[in-house]
């Protein structure tokens, strides 16, 4: 594998397109370049829609082909899926797919069967073809973690209720800066207490949290047309500096090399 950052100019990532849903992203585009190591909070399946070799490298390790992958929460990686059609489905891990996504998949990169996802991944493949509205877009996405889930030999339990509405809270007020005591409060914990069970329950400790709510929200804004500068402002950045670091850091790529078309 060579490495994708050749040169001294900003390399686009690739050019497709994302649609958001409660809980997750997806991104589905021809794959440009490859990506620096990376985490993220979500369970990423990535599929390859052309049929070539998705490669994928966590530290320590050697690069590894597949034709279809889950990443784990908060794994490192790095990827490369150069020349072809790729779709990256982000899952929120406190989510329903999500958490049983994470308790089949709890760490690093597991291979997955094409075949078993094979309907899923040509509707999915059709619908960006077709060039479907978002809302439409995000349905076969999520269709892709439904069948993923529908392997699960065992649900998940449900999210503690306090958590859950602690995340309701978050979204509702993520344009403004909130403490976690406020957030706490607002659940009828304790600021010790809700710190413990709101890792517990998502996998990420709170502050990181927002920070990735706030990724969603400028993302969100972005896939709207928004330029990077408005969308960094709608998920609450100082900048469009502060929000490219950001995303760098989570997805191994500047924002502004993802394209959209």
């Amino acid at each position: 594998m060579t490495n994708g950052r050749r040169g001294g100019s900003v390399k686009s990532f690739g050019a497709g397109r994302i649609a958001l849903w409660h809980g997750g992203i997806v991104w589905i585009g021809h794959a440009g370049e490859e990506t620096g190591f990376h985490s993220h909070h979500a369970i990423q399946v990535t599929l390859s829609l052309s049929g070539g070799a998705l490669y994928f490298k966590i530290p320590g390790e050697d690069w590894q082909a597949h034709a279809a992958a889950v990443i784990a929460a908060h794994q490192p990686h790095a990827f490369d899926g150069r020349g072809g059609l790729v779709a990256l489905i982000l899952i929120e891990p406190e989510s329903r797919e999500g958490r049983a996504l994470r308790q089949r998949y709890p760490a690093g990169v597991a291979s997955l069967a094409p075949d078993a996802l094979a309907v899923a991944a040509a509707e999915l493949s059709a619908a960006w073809a077709a060039g479907t509205g978002n809302e439409e877009l995000a349905a076969r996405a999520r269709a892709v973690t439904t069948m993923l889930t529908s392997m699960q030999a065992m649900p998940p339990g449900p999210l503690d209720r306090r958590i859950a509405r602690a995340i309701e809270v978050l979204r509702q007020r993520i344009g403004e800066t909130v403490t976690l005591s406020e957030v706490a409060d607002a659940v009828h914990l304790s600021s010790e207490r809700f710190r413990h069970l709101f890792l517990q329950e998502t996998g990420i400790r709170f502050r990181p949290y927002v920070l990735w709510l706030r990724i969603e929200v400028a993302l969100a804004a972005y896939a709207a047309g928004k330029s990077l500068t408005e969308a960094a402002y709608a998920g609450g950045f100082a900048d469009s500096a502060h929000f490219s670091r950001t995303f760098k850091r989570m997805f191994g790529v500047p924002a502004v090399s993802v394209g959209r078309i």
